[in-house]
């Protein structure tokens, strides 16, 4: 199905996958250290109530991102963990080769596209 990795292609996708988790791990905490609003100097009820709203939406905002970085990071350590073990690069599902064009597209990739086309079937129909 897929090409065999050379320890070469290996490394280079490590090194990506560090560089991206580096990154991701730098833009959640600055995402946790944003304030979630600007302090407004607000002459009615009316205005109070607005300021409220923006800031429970930009926090609402600053939770996602940070979950979603949360998420990368996971996907990241588990594709360093696959590396270390030796099964980076092999599907989780069926054990055959992750094809090296996906692997170049997404290096975090744990399932070869036919796998992940089939969970995203079965999660989009549960």
């Amino acid at each position: 199905m897929g090409v065999t990795l050379t320890a070469s292609k290996v490394l280079a996708f490590r090194a990506e996958i560090e560089r991206h988790l580096g990154l991701l791990r730098e833009e959640a905490r600055e995402q946790a250290r944003q304030e979630p609003y600007e302090q407004g100097k607000s002459s009615s009820q009316q205005a109070a109530v607005v300021d409220a709203n923006s800031c429970s939406a930009k926090r609402a905002f600053n939770v996602v991102n940070i979950n979603r970085h949360v998420d990368e990071i996971r996907a990241c350590v588990a594709a360093l963990r696959r590396i270390e073990d030796g099964s980076f690069g092999i599907c989780t599902e069926c054990g055959e080769d992750i094809e090296l064009n996906r692997l170049k597209a997404n290096p975090v990739a744990a399932c070869c596209i036919r796998c992940q086309s089939n969970s995203s079937i079965l999660q989009a129909a549960g």
